[in-house]
């Protein structure tokens, strides 16, 4: 007896998943192109296609011919106006385009930023350094020998005027 419950159980499933790929079959498509072809699809035809030419839709309205006195709208060829949608590959391409402009943006942005710490840095030891000069204490300085030796009136008033001009630039 369990064995024939599971038959039965077994039988019904089968039947049901059959029934639901006979729905899933049913949702094609099928007209005739240009060339006067048989074209089977679970897509809807290109949209150049006029609807005298679809032989079967999934949708009952669409299968149905017009007939009497209802004609059915002429059908146009596709003018250069109407837009046709992107293929993957174009979109594919738009991606990439857009990805690597928001990247070249982040890139751009970043060395903005590390530029103008730079920039930060350098003003701000440029006017630690003109401050040093002006409170008038002693500032060495090495030669090439190793030698230190400490900056006279001239040297300083020469160098203040170099830390002005570092400062001007640095610190726009």
């Amino acid at each position: 007896m369990v064995n024939l419950i599971g038959k039965r159980t077994l039988q019904l499933l089968a039947g049901g998943a059959l029934m639901l790929f006979a729905t899933v079959a049913s949702a094609q498509y099928v007209w005739v192109d240009a060339n006067g072809t048989k074209q089977f699809s679970d897509r809807p035809p290109p949209p150049g296609v006029p609807a005298k030419n679809i032989i079967k839709s999934p949708t009952a309205a669409a299968a149905a011919p017009q007939t009497g006195d209802a004609a059915a709208p002429p059908s146009t060829p596709m003018s250069a106006d109407d837009k046709v949608p992107p293929s993957l590959a174009d979109r594919e391409a738009e991606y990439r385009k857009r990805t690597k402009a928001k990247e070249d943006e982040q890139k751009k942005a970043g060395e903005d930023a590390t530029r103008k710490a730079a920039n930060k840095v350098a003003c701000e030891s440029a006017r630690n350094y003109k401050r040093t000069l002006e409170q008038g204490t002693r500032v060495s300085s090495t030669d090439k020998n190793g030698e230190r030796s400490f900056l006279d009136d001239s040297q300083r008033t020469a160098e203040i005027a170099r830390a002005n001009k570092s400062i001007t630039e640095a610190c726009k």
